[in-house]
């Protein structure tokens, strides 16, 4: 189809695309307008009336909190999401981990609310940060947040002021929308990080009665779902709440959006060259945004472009099917428990494979390098998964070799031999993070796999025996008969 040159500066590009693509919501790694892409999906997520986003490590929700936190960046979203009304949208923060001149991280909130704060100072705090918020609407400067803490705890004084600006944005036909991202930074223990989250939970159900201030709130699954949580009315939240989820279309419509795009003039045309020969229409920036380009949603389309850039199957010969296709096999083993897959997982196992071994001539990516793209995506989302949960590698560590699936009670036993969960609770006092055990009285291997479970590292099978996906597998140097071998 191509010239091998051609095929070799596809393979550059990919090779190319940044491999961290993480961002704040503020800073110097906000989301910039090259890097959006829009699946349809995600409408919902910044829509100004969904107060909760749910979404793990890797998902976007610090992208879209940053997207919608500047003014550029936010009109491509609204050209992309028309529907939402998003040109008519201002947007202030109300946390975001990170300190800085728009930003609020966990030094103000620890300072504005001790230790031995009760739930009236914590919603004091998450009420200041709305007040804070619509006064930077009228003002070129951020007002202090401390200034507002005072008048958030006069009950009255506050009602005032919120209706003072609900009123003068509804006149204006505006809306004010507050932000908060990184909510899982607010505390290292169990009991803070409960009573922050349910404070502000309270005033995002308080906050229903506005039509002109909305808040939204981009949470973990395990924030929001953790069953301590007493707040009477959280059940709704979470019914209301959005998952922040990529399809597999949407993964690959993300990948060749970045070939079709590309700032390598080599490159874009070679990739222009597949789809001519393919008889599928170019991509331009405004149809990719506004998901016109077939390529964005259609799979059979995706699946002829894979073909043609890495061949058909993950093996040659007259048997090369039973591997599986090239099109299929990266979404299935780069998906956690849950069956889903990050833009950071799909991307880095794409990039892992176009720099794997010698280029061939008649394609841009071989099965071989899509295998070792596995692995290096493992090895990527498990150091990812640690910087949010330090305490994952310490209890991977011990089941190096163990052969999966494989009965509870191994697992188990392969833990206690280890004395795995003591070591853990030292470290985590030690190092002051949150263990994956909310009370004293849980804090045994099943009360670990079962926090395992939680954030997709594990699952049961239907014969009961404990297995785990190969995103995780691969880099904990596991073993799986037929599966992909660890480094």
């Amino acid at each position: 189809m191509l010239q091998r040159e051609e095929y070799q500066a596809i393979r550059r590009a990919i090779a190319s695309i940044p491999g961290d693509v993480s961002n704040d919501a503020v800073g110097a790694y906000v989301p910039k307008l090259e890097d959006i892409y829009a699946p349809e999906t995600h409408a919902a997520a910044l829509d100004p009336t969904t107060p909760i986003v749910v979404g793990s490590r890797g998902a976007g929700k610090s992208f879209w909190a940053g997207v919608l936190g500047q003014q550029q960046t936010r009109k491509a979203a609204a050209k992309a999401y028309p529907q939402l009304g998003l040109e008519n949208v201002s947007v202030g923060f109300g946390f975001t981990g990170v300190s800085g001149p728009n930003g609020i991280g966990a030094d103000a909130l620890n300072h504005l609310v001790p230790p031995n704060a009760d739930a009236n100072q914590a919603k004091a705090f998450w009420w200041a940060t709305i007040l804070r918020a619509a006064a930077q609407t009228t003002s070129n400067t951020a007002p202090k947040l401390s200034e507002f803490v005072a008048q958030s705890r006069n009950w009255e004084e506050r009602d005032e002021l919120l209706g003072q600006h609900e009123d003068r944005l509804r006149a204006a036909g505006k809306t004010l929308l507050v932000v908060y991202d990184a909510l899982d930074t607010v505390a290292t223990n169990w009991p803070r990080r409960r009573l922050l989250t349910e404070a502000l939970l309270e005033v995002v159900w308080a906050m229903r009665a506005y039509r002109g201030i909305k808040l939204k709130l981009f949470l973990r699954p395990d924030q929001i779902d953790d069953d301590a949580l007493r707040f009477v009315e959280l059940p709704k939240l979470r019914t209301g709440a959005v998952r922040l989820a990529w399809e597999g279309t949407d993964l690959y419509g993300l990948l060749f959006a970045r070939l079709a795009l590309t700032p390598k003039p080599p490159a874009r045309k070679a990739f222009k060259n597949v789809l001519k020969a393919l008889k599928i229409t170019p991509g331009s920036q405004s149809t990719i945004l506004a998901r016109r380009w077939p390529l964005a949603h259609r799979a059979d389309d995706q699946a002829r472009v894979m073909v043609a850039l890495a061949g058909p199957y993950m093996s040659s010969g007259p048997h090369g099917y039973k591997k599986g296709k090239t099109y299929d096999w990266p979404i299935t083993h780069v998906a956690d428990a849950f069956a889903e897959v990050t833009p950071r997982s799909f991307l880095g196992l794409m990039i892992a494979a176009a720099k794997y071994g010698a280029a061939p001539d008649d394609r841009a990516i071989t099965a071989d390098g899509i295998r070792h793209g596995l692995r290096a995506a493992s090895k990527t989302r498990v150091d990812q998964l640690h910087q949010e949960f330090p305490w994952i590698k310490g209890v991977l560590a011990p089941l190096d070799g163990l052969l999966l699936p494989q009965k509870e009670s191994e697992v188990f036993r392969v833990w206690k031999r280890a004395n795995t969960i003591k070591a853990l609770i030292l470290d985590a006092e030690k190092n002051k993070y949150l263990p994956p055990f909310s009370t004293e009285e849980q804090q045994g291997e099943q009360h670990l796999f079962e926090a395992l479970a939680r954030i997709g590292v594990m699952f049961r099978r239907k014969d009961e025996r404990i297995d785990m996906p190969d995103l995780f597998r691969v880099a904990a140097k596991l073993l799986k008969k037929g599966g992909t071998a660890p480094l």
